[in-house]
C-alpha cells in the first residue's frame, strides 16, 4: 500500500470518529442516554453502523468518550491555572482556588452556547442516568484533577478536615454542574428580573458561595459516638 493510500485511509478512519462523536454528542445532549440507540447515531453521522463498534465498542464507551472529549482541554487549562497559582510566592487563596476550579467551564459554556448547553446536559445525565457511566467517568476524567484541587483547598483551609474538605468538594461541583445550566439556559429566568449575569458574575457568585460554604463546613463536628450500654 503506497504511502498516499494509506494516508486517506486514515483521513477517513479519523473523520469518520469524529462524525460519531458529534453525532453521539447532540444526541445524548437532546434526548439523553436511554433514548439513543446505537443505530440513531450511525444515523445522525451518515456512515455504517458497524463503525461504532469498530471505533468504540459500545454504546456507552461512545458516551464516555464524546463527554471527555469536551472536559480532556477544560481540566487540562484549570490544572494548568491551578498551577501557576501554587508556583507564585504567595500561596493562593480558597476563593482564587475555587475560582481557578470552576472559571474555564462557565466561560467555555457562555462563550459557545451550543457547546456549553451539551456539556451541562450530558455531564448532568451521566451521574443522573447511569451510575457505571458516572464511574468510569469521574474516574478517567474527574478523579485526578479532583484530588488536585482537593490537596488545594486543604492547604488555602487547613482548618478543613479530610472528610469536611472531601464532602466540600463534592457539593461545590454539583453547584458549578447547576451553573453551567444559569449560564446557558436558566430553568426559571423570571427570577432573574431580566438580567443576565456574564460570566464573571456568575464565577463570583459562586466563588462567595463556595468560600463561605467551606468556613460554615470547618466549624461542623463530627456527631460522637454513643457509648455502648453495658
Amino acid at each position: 500500500m503506497n504511502k498516499s493510500v494509506k494516508k486517506t485511509r486514515m483521513y477517513d478512519a479519523e473523520a469518520t470518529r469524529t462524525r460519531l462523536l458529534d453525532a453521539a454528542e447532540a444526541l445524548f445532549a437532546d434526548r439523553g442516554y436511554n433514548a439513543v440507540s446505537v443505530r440513531d447515531i450511525a444515523r445522525h453521522a451518515h456512515v455504517n453502523l458497524a463503525a461504532v463498534g469498530y471505533h468504540f465498542g459500545s454504546k456507552e464507551n461512545l458516551f464516555v468518550e464524546s463527554l471527555m472529549r469536551q472536559m480532556r482541554p477544560l481540566n487540562a487549562s484549570r490544572l494548568a491555572t491551578l498551577d501557576a497559582l501554587e508556583a507564585r510566592v504567595v500561596p493562593p487563596t480558597l476563593a482564587e482556588v475555587l475560582d481557578a476550579f470552576s472559571r474555564v467551564m462557565v466561560e467555555a459554556a457562555i462563550s459557545e452556547q451550543t457547546t456549553g448547553t451539551r456539556l451541562h446536559r450530558n455531564l448532568s445525565r451521566a451521574f443522573a442516568e447511569s451510575d457505571e457511566i458516572a464511574r468510569i467517568v469521574f474516574r478517567k476524567e474527574m478523579l485526578p484533577a479532583a484530588m488536585r484541587f482537593l490537596q488545594a483547598i486543604r492547604r488555602a483551609s487547613p482548618e478543613l478536615s479530610l472528610p469536611a474538605a472531601t464532602h466540600g468538594v463534592a457539593m461545590f461541583a454539583g453547584c458549578l454542574v447547576h451553573t453551567l445550566r444559569w449560564a446557558v439556559s436558566p430553568p426559571f429566568p423570571e427570577l432573574l428580573a431580566g438580567v443576565i449575569p456574564d460570566a464573571n458574575t456568575l464565577i463570583a457568585s459562586l466563588v462567595a458561595f463556595g468560600e463561605a460554604g467551606f468556613h460554615k463546613l470547618a466549624e461542623v463536628k463530627s456527631p460522637k459516638k454513643g457509648r455502648r450500654k453495658k
